[in-house]
């Protein structure tokens, strides 16, 4: 039987909806990839005995809980208070903590304000966990065969210390879990009936955990198994029914995989934009290493940036911004400024207005301007809100891009 798991959030801002919970996403989504049957994501006030009650009543129903945020020095952060109280204990401070919290400040030729101390202490039932990435102290509990966990709520502090403190304490206490295979695919250009359809009834005779994810123009697939021969089975029944669309077996982002192939290649890249409002060169530069294929991108919003970069008046005049002999000169053009091996365009409507009868809301052309000396265009008319629309365009353009250099 798989060890339960629940995340709780602490904090009134992602109650209030003011911030979006990325760190229940990212844990959810580990979580389960190493085995745990994740039962539960929660939120709690920032109150000592909302925190209280609420670890107490998850920790009756599973075998681990997470807890994020209210780790810091303010008077709202009242997490480790709240663990503290639960278990009756007192809290203790951390020599070592307090000696890393003094070696930043003096970084920053500080000392570290009285308020900011409160980030040594922790319950003293429990293990200090050492955040390299933050200032903010977390720890562990174990209560017999329960395990509790505190993680400071930033986004990059909290996965850099999963991945640095939180996984290999994970590894140590359940080593038989995981045993359990994990397989992930990842696919552009096919939409989820699409993705079921072709692989077919008999692709679930085996037992497995299964998991289908859609996001902007791109699908993943999450399977867990016990046994390394259904594992081998299913990964060949995949890339044959799917080969065409799979970009990667792992979690590696389309834009990364581009990335890597260019730079082995040796040939770059130069993009402009204009719908997608820097979305796509956004995705390119968030690669580590991307200075060795991107050359640079333009926002091409108004019409005279267009004919600045290199598209003539008259062809904007005659087909409109928004078409696909824009969106090829786009690409044309970049890629002669910039001096690069491919030039990719996008022009369209990401809306809520300026469509009509003829060039919907939604209505996307994207040109890719080649070293072979190629040009192509595609036109997309995608649905959504108006980001929807721009994530989408900004996919299609990698996509069609990847489909080149593959």
């Amino acid at each position: 039987m798989k060890p339960t798991a629940a995340i709780l959030s602490i904090g009134n801002e992602v109650l209030r909806g003011s911030v979006v919970n990325t760190n229940a996403a990212f844990l959810g989504r580990e979580l389960s990839s190493l085995g745990f049957e994740v039962i539960s994501h929660g939120v709690c006030a920032d109150s000592q005995e909302a925190i209280r009650f609420r670890l107490g009543e998850v920790l009756r129903r599973v075998d681990l809980v997470i807890m994020m945020g209210g780790l810091g020095p303010t008077p709202d952060d009242v997490t480790r208070e709240g663990i503290a109280a639960h278990f009756k204990v007192p809290l203790v401070f951390s020599a070592q903590q307090y000696r890393r919290l003094q070696k930043v400040y003096k970084r920053y030729g500080k000392c570290v304000p009285p308020l900011v101390k409160r980030e040594a202490f922790y319950p003293e039932n429990a293990k200090p966990l050492i955040n390299r990435f933050g200032i903010a102290l977390g720890f562990s509990i174990e209560i017999g065969a329960k395990i509790a966990i505190a993680l400071p709520g930033v986004p990059s502090e909290l996965q850099n210390m999963y991945f640095d403190v939180v996984l290999p304490f994970l590894k140590k206490k359940y080593g038989d879990l995981f045993k359990c295979r994990r397989l992930i695919v990842r696919m552009a250009g096919i939409s989820e009936p699409d993705v079921m359809k072709k692989l077919g009834k008999d692709f679930f005779e085996d037992r497995f955990d299964f998991g289908i994810y859609p996001s902007a123009g791109e699908i993943a697939i999450r399977i867990l198994v016990d046994q390394a021969d259904v594992l081998s089975r299913l990964k060949k029944k995949i890339a044959t029914r799917l080969k065409d669309r799979i970009y990667g077996w792992d979690e590696t982002p389309l834009s990364v995989v581009i990335g890597k192939i260019l730079t082995k290649k040796k040939q770059t890249l130069a993009v402009a934009e204009s719908c997608t409002g820097g979305l796509l060169a956004s995705r390119i530069t968030a690669c580590p290493g991307a200075s060795f294929f991107f050359r640079g991108g333009v926002v091409a919003y108004h019409a005279t940036v267009k004919t600045n970069l290199g598209v003539p008046e008259k062809l904007i005049k005659k087909h409109g911004e928004v078409s696909a002999q824009v969106a090829l000169q786009l690409a044309r053009s970049v890629r002669t400024r910039m001096d690069s091996s491919f030039g990719l365009g996008i022009t369209g409507i990401a809306g809520p207005g300026g469509g009509s009868s003829k060039k919907p809301i939604g209505l996307v052309y994207i040109g890719l301007a080649s070293p072979d000396g190629t040009v192509r265009t595609w036109k997309h008319t995608f649905w959504g809100e108006r980001h929807q629309v721009q994530d989408k365009a900004a996919t299609k353009a990698l996509e069609c891009l990847w489909r080149k250099i593959r």
